[in-house]
């Protein structure tokens, strides 16, 4: 199984210029998220579970954002200790003696990166070229009738800075500073030793100051996922009926990992729960409030976090008075989940909701937004399904 991507991260971004003096260009925020990340989410969308991150230029900011280990899926920073290109960078990936997706870490488009893998042979992913129309070398490309590459002039497709290279080929690349798209994929393409995948799918490079401002606009359409609603009881935790002490608290598998994957991409993780047991007089809000700061101080141990808790003790039969108000704060009724978008300034087309139970069906549909109930598997495993269905990554 082929499950090994590595971004090419080590430029300099001069064509930035004041904008890369600070940070390097992957790392650079668009709405909210380094746009390394969109790449490393596509990458986990499609199944792939190691990534490298080549580096050089201000390489100790990737090693804080980037190493990062989530269940099985590994993220890890490669350093050039000099500048070596893109063909030295990824030289350095020889002694894994793996196949590898590659990513230049200044692109992305919507592509099935399984797609790209070749049992055979080097593949590189074509996209329409929209933003250069020099007829520079990789920037006019085409497919003959065994899907090699070949270098046209008039060609309207262009390297998408998205490869499969197999472990044979990466063992032949020297180590020392070279050009991947100059000095190695120009002769390997000459002898018909690369095929060729088209994608029509919208491509955004963040190397120019025009197509940086385009991007923000871009990725807010790729990737509209802002927050992710959960019930509590049945879906994160063991349902042992009115669960207000943190011993009696039990994480369903995967549930911390689902929420700290959630948390490295910056979508907010809201719960969203019934909690009659305050009205019926069994516990207290103040019993509700100390097992949450439990819950978030055990997570912090894990570098996760919840980012908000929307409950509703109203019982209409409760003997306080207090509690028989407020009622379509209850679900199935919305007024929880209306509170969380108001709050976050959410909109319904960018969340979705994970519950165990009919009633958490009924008020995120009578809100407005998609649904999914837990399945029998480990939340982190669904909560990948769950984005993959979400963002339509087919």
């Amino acid at each position: 199984m082929i499950d090994h991507i590595a971004i090419l991260a080590g430029g300099l971004g001069t064509r930035l210029g004041n904008i890369t003096k600070k940070i390097p260009k992957p790392l650079i925020k668009i709405n909210n998220l380094e746009f390394i990340k969109y790449n490393i989410l596509l990458g986990i969308l499609y199944g792939f579970k190691k990534f490298y991150i080549l580096t050089c230029y201000k390489k100790k900011l990737f090693h804080k954002i980037c190493n990062v280990k989530i269940r099985d899926i590994l993220i890890k920073c490669i350093d050039e200790n000099k500048p070596m290109g893109t063909g030295g960078a990824i030289s350095l990936l020889k002694s894994y003696n793996k196949d590898f997706i590659i990513l230049n870490g200044d692109s992305i488009t919507k592509v099935n990166l399984k797609k790209l893998i070749n049992k055979k042979k080097n593949k590189i992913l074509l996209v329409k070229n929209i933003f250069y129309k020099s007829n520079k070398i990789m920037n006019c490309l085409k497919l003959d009738k065994n899907q090699n590459i070949i270098i046209h002039k008039t060609s309207k497709y262009m390297n998408g800075g998205i490869y499969f290279f197999r472990k044979e080929f990466l063992k032949q690349i020297p180590l020392k500073k070279i050009s991947l798209e100059k000095n190695i994929l120009k002769q390997s393409i000459q002898k018909k030793e690369v095929l060729g995948l088209k994608s029509n799918g919208n491509f955004i490079d963040i190397g120019t100051k025009k197509n940086l401002k385009k991007a923000e606009k871009f990725l807010k359409k790729m990737f509209p996922i802002k927050a992710v609603l959960f019930d509590r009881d049945g879906t994160i935790n063991k349902n042992f009926n009115y669960v207000y002490q943190y011993k009696k608290f039990k994480w369903l598998k995967g549930s911390i990992e689902a929420i700290k994957l959630l948390n490295f991409f910056n979508i907010k993780v809201i719960i969203i729960t019934n909690q009659s047991g305050i009205g019926r007089g069994y516990y207290s809000i103040s019993d509700f409030k100390k097992l949450h700061i439990k819950i978030n101080l055990y997570l912090k141990k894990f570098n996760a976090h919840i980012d908000d808790v929307f409950y509703s003790p109203y019982y209409k039969e409760s003997k306080n008075a207090a509690f028989t108000k407020k009622l379509q704060d209850r679900k199935p009724n919305t007024g929880m989940i209306l509170k969380a978008l108001k709050k976050y300034k959410l909109r319904k087309k960018n969340v979705f909701m994970i519950g165990d139970n009919k009633t958490d069906m009924q008020a995120a549909k009578r809100a407005g937004i998609k649904f999914f109930y837990k399945k029998k598997i480990s939340l982190f495993n669904q909560i990948k399904f769950n984005l993959k269905e979400f963002l339509k990554f087919n």
